[in-house]
């Protein structure tokens, strides 16, 4: 049985509720996208693609990255194409690890005052996360050592000794790999930082857009946000920080921390991206119908004229109640409109629904 999605209280969630703004994120959004375009780790849906597309600042910010990348520079992130998710495992991990970093300087001081034991136990895990089937709960009693990580790698079995060898070696130099790693992200922070205060700008505009729809309509704001999968997560903690991004277009992500505060990430382009796959569900149930026998003559007949259900059940020879339930489903997909005429609904046809759907269908068929 299909479990109903949790209705997230308005009053509680405002009451916890802060709009916060954290620029490295950004930052961040267009590093990782720029190295899955890279590495060719992009699965996005297409409408998530075809979204980012229609947006320039984006676009820009994304090319300018892409151009600027130096011979030399690219086989530095060739290097650790083994493990495709180190480099921007590196950044994410620190940045939803320390709430306090803010700036790309303060991401800088940080990383700059870890051990390796400590940076490695990113390396490492990203790596295992990639290549290893086995679930790794283990990995935790070995972060305080590299010797231990290492033996740890070497002894995982369903990673090819080849893999092995690669991660191995950025274990063997640790000043060396740091080094490495400190100047890719340092190389494109210095082609994204021309842009970042027209994209905070932007990332500040939208979270101000955000704030007005959670007033306006906050049922359609926490479908939006994806807010019912997170319901015990918003329930048990006293604060829940909500940080809109313009680099990370479509984007839902949640960290919880100690002290009783939790983190929510998302993209600026989560209405538009829910918008359209309510279309897209809509469409498929506009096709489901009329794919099923009955459903089909339920359509013809209200494309002809309105009815009353007792009418129609009379001339369909079906149960009241049945055409009831064919009723919700036409409904469901807005397909079914309905006047009162005294006590009783007079239900007709939602022909302009009916002309989207047709000139939809006919455009996913390139017609």
């Amino acid at each position: 049985m299909t479990q109903q999605p949790q209705k997230i209280d308005y009053i509680q969630f405002k009451s916890k509720l802060n709009f916060v703004s954290r620029p490295i994120f950004e930052f961040c959004g267009a590093f990782v996208s720029f190295l899955e375009d890279f590495y060719g780790l992009n699965e996005n849906d297409p409408k998530i693609q075809e979204l980012e597309a229609e947006q320039p600042l984006f676009t820009e910010v994304l090319g300018a990255i892409k151009n600027s990348i130096s011979p030399y520079l690219k086989r530095e992130i060739e290097d650790f194409s083994f493990a495709k998710t180190i480099l921007q495992s590196v950044l994410k991990a620190f940045l939803f690890d320390y709430p306090e970093i803010n700036s790309f300087s303060a991401f800088l001081k940080k990383y700059d005052s870890y051990t390796d034991a400590q940076l490695f136990n990113f390396i490492g895990g990203s790596f295992l996360n990639e290549h290893s089937q086995s679930n790794c709960e283990d990995w935790g009693t070995v972060l305080d050592d590299m010797e231990k990580m290492q033996n740890y790698i070497l002894n995982i079995e369903e990673v090819n000794n080849e893999l092995k060898e690669k991660i191995i070696t950025l274990y063997k130099y640790p000043e060396e790999t740091k080094m490495r790693i400190r100047h890719i992200i340092c190389y494109i922070y210095s082609v994204f930082k021309p842009y970042e205060s027209q994209v905070v700008e932007q990332a500040k505009k939208q979270q101000k857009r955000y704030s007005n729809l959670m007033e306006i309509d906050f049922d359609y704001f926490s479908d939006v946000l994806q807010l019912s999968e997170i319901a015990k997560v918003i329930d048990s903690n006293e604060r829940i920080l909500l940080c809109i991004s313009y680099m990370y277009p479509v984007c839902f992500y949640c960290k919880e921390y100690d002290d009783s505060s939790a983190f929510l990430l998302n993209g600026f382009l989560c209405d538009q991206y829910f918008a359209a796959k309510e279309e897209k569900a809509s469409l498929e149930a506009f096709l489901k119908i009329l794919g099923d026998d009955m459903c089909l003559k339920i359509f013809l007949k209200y494309a002809q004229k309105p009815y009353y259900v007792q009418e129609l059940a009379r001339e369909l020879n079906i149960p009241p109640a049945q055409l009831r339930m064919y009723n919700n489903r036409f409904q469901d997909a807005n397909l079914l409109l309905y006047d009162y005429e005294g006590r009783r609904r007079h239900y007709y046809l939602n022909k302009e629904q009916v002309k989207q759907y047709i000139d939809k269908s006919m455009a996913e068929l390139n017609f």
